[in-house]
């Protein structure tokens, strides 16, 4: 796999901002490493340098192998050889591991409500809940993935989803997955009000394409998630749809 592109600029001059010319909706395809301060978008990277401390935010400066990267903090102070894992940032706990995020789908109403005594063997409403929406409040990818965190909008919209962790653990259908939580009462909002977005953490990424850890491959590109609206056929992946994740971006 050729190296991830790292934009530079030198001399008010600007070199691998993109991976190509090709866009979509005005979108350039793929993402490039880099200092976050240039005028085009860079990949974001959150990374732990030194067990028991802060985790950074910051860019990718140089790949160093499939999932490793050498990486710097917004405030350049803190350099260091990272490796990718399956984690969210809040997880990560060993030195040198970090995490990229990609969104697959934005919803623009969400339902959240208590299983209680039922709901397939997930019986427990305070480590389980439901969320439902309606197809047509999704941007990007139509259909959820398990292992995939499910995060509160910004602005206040995803007020009174669950906090913590919330990942899929069951698809009950296109517009109704189960999803573990963090040990608390679940308030059940019936308006669809909530605004929320799906993400998995990212395994391996090249300039166009994102892998998740169960190796399924995405195109990407810095914008909202994106989907064409077209069917793949049975034997092809995915991504072949003209779907776009949104990588994480600065």
């Amino acid at each position: 796999m050729a190296k991830l592109k790292i934009q530079k600029t030198a001399n008010g001059i600007t070199v691998d901002s993109y991976v190509s010319p090709t866009t979509i909706n005005s979108n350039y395809i793929g993402g490039v490493g880099g200092n976050e301060d240039q005028t085009i978008p860079t990949i974001r990277i959150r990374y732990l340098r030194d067990t028991g401390g802060a985790v950074d935010t910051g860019y990718i400066l140089a790949q160093k192998g499939s999932q490793k990267f050498q990486v710097n903090n917004t405030s350049e102070a803190n350099t260091t050889v990272v490796t990718l894992v399956n984690k969210t940032s809040t997880e990560l706990t060993a030195a040198n591991t970090a995490t990229i995020l990609a969104n697959a789908m934005i919803i623009a109403g969400a339902n959240v409500a208590n299983i209680g005594t039922g709901g397939g063997g997930y019986t427990d409403n305070r480590a389980y809940a439901y969320v439902t929406w309606a197809s047509a409040n999704v941007t990007g990818n139509a259909y959820p993935g398990i292992g995939h965190q499910l995060n509160a909008g910004a602005g206040g919209l995803g007020t009174g989803f669950p906090t913590g962790n919330v990942t899929v653990v069951a698809i009950n259908s296109q517009t109704n997955v189960t999803v573990s939580v963090a040990t608390q009462t679940i308030t059940t909002n019936a308006a669809g009000r909530m605004s929320l977005t799906e993400s998995f953490n990212v395994k391996r990424i090249s300039n166009k394409y994102v892998w998740e850890w169960d190796n399924s491959k995405w195109r990407y590109w810095m914008s909202n998630p994106y989907n064409a609206g077209t069917t793949p056929l049975s034997s092809q992946p995915e991504w072949q749809g003209v779907v776009f994740v949104r990588v994480d971006n600065a």
